[in-house]
């Protein structure tokens, strides 16, 4: 794989992709694609508000959201909060979890860690009013401009 990294520009999909290609033609690889209803992703968020808004109410909500064709990880994490399909505490996000599970290492209870960081119900926050949202974020500001809510 390494002699594939010259290939990487801005997006290493489109080199997995290849190499998909490539090994399906030289070694007779198959390949399934996931359901769209299973196995969601970004292009759903920013292009499909009628399914966003199904899912939104509790309707066809996928195994597995993949959060692609979004800028950067902060905004990955925000539009995940806000849809509701956020279950991590705060304090065990990013390099804070380490601090975490370093105060919890050696805990009889082996599932410390899994109680201190995760929540049953969704930790919902808004950010955005105009991107996909469980609840309304009617206050909160618009994210692309010129947009009103997406409520």
């Amino acid at each position: 794989f390494m002699y594939h990294v010259d290939m990487i520009k801005h997006c290493d999909q489109q080199v997995l992709i290849q190499l998909m290609a490539e090994h399906a033609s030289l070694f007779g690889l198959r390949v399934k694609v996931l359901e769209d209803k299973d196995f969601r992703c970004g292009f759903h968020f920013h292009r499909k508000k009628d399914l966003m808004k199904d899912m939104m109410k509790g309707k066809n909500v996928p195994w597995v959201y993949h959060m692609s064709w979004t800028k950067n990880k902060t905004d990955k994490l925000k539009y995940l909060k806000q849809m509701g399909l956020w279950h991590v505490e705060e304090k065990c996000e990013d390099a804070k979890g380490l601090e975490v599970i370093e105060e919890l290492e050696g805990d009889p209870d082996k599932d410390a860690v899994f109680n201190a960081c995760c929540s049953v119900d969704p930790l919902i926050t808004c950010f955005y009013k105009d991107k996909p949202s469980k609840i309304p974020c009617k206050d909160s500001p618009s994210i692309d401009k010129g947009r009103g809510s997406w409520w």
